[in-house]
């Protein structure tokens, strides 16, 4: 998806920990023009766009893409970084794999490999783990994953979630890390419905 002016609006307001109806009330403007510039709809007129950018603590060069670094001053990241995008959700797609972004990025190593996703990490399901809901998830994308690693599965098609995968004879079986949530066992032909998506490689946790 190409960036652009809402894009980067609604990746600052995120990371703000800002909601459309709180950004609108610091601006007195209307939740609806909020997410009419986030959906490149309409944009802030020129003048505003200093207030914006302070509000959300990135430089207003940034968001009129005059820059590509949100921070004034800011230095380009070093060669063995890079910067993907965070995935709200994951679903399968008549066209494979469908993504949907939460609008941030976050910056990992080059030695991770190429085909990389960050995955925002939802509920407690695996809080014995150390993942806590808001956490982001560093993900490979590939389809297979050996006994015991942990895995973001899309199960049925719907929206993924982050799970240890073990093989047992026939059964993949999915599990939490909250006694709460029991295994999830899948054989035979309901196998078939799990897709993994990626290898987790390193979580990161979001400190309030």
């Amino acid at each position: 998806m190409q960036d652009s002016i809402g894009r980067r609006i609604k990746s600052a307001r995120i990371d703000k920990s800002l909601t459309q109806d709180e950004l609108a009330r610091i601006l007195n403007v209307t939740r609806g023009a909020v997410a009419n510039w986030e959906h490149n709809r309409s944009f802030p007129p020129a003048k505003n766009f200093p207030n914006l950018a302070s509000v959300l603590g990135v430089s207003a060069s940034y968001l009129q893409m005059e820059s590509d670094y949100p921070y004034i001053n800011e230095i380009p990241l070093p060669e063995d970084f890079k910067r993907i995008p965070i995935i709200a959700t994951v679903k399968c797609g008549t066209d494979g794999l469908a993504f949907e972004e939460d609008g941030g990025y976050i910056n990992v190593e080059n030695k991770h490999g190429e085909d990389l996703r960050a995955f925002r990490c939802k509920g407690d399901s695996m809080v014995n783990e150390g993942i806590y809901d808001g956490d982001v998830a560093i993900v490979r994308i590939q389809d297979t994953v050996e006994s015991g690693e942990l895995a973001i599965v899309v199960i049925g098609g719907d929206e993924g979630t982050l799970k240890r995968v073990r093989y047992q004879n026939d059964a993949i079986i999915l599990e939490a890390a909250n006694p709460n949530y029991p295994a999830r066992v899948f054989t035979g032909i309901d196998r078939a419905i799990v897709h993994i998506v990626g290898k987790v490689i390193e979580t990161r946790r979001k400190w309030q």
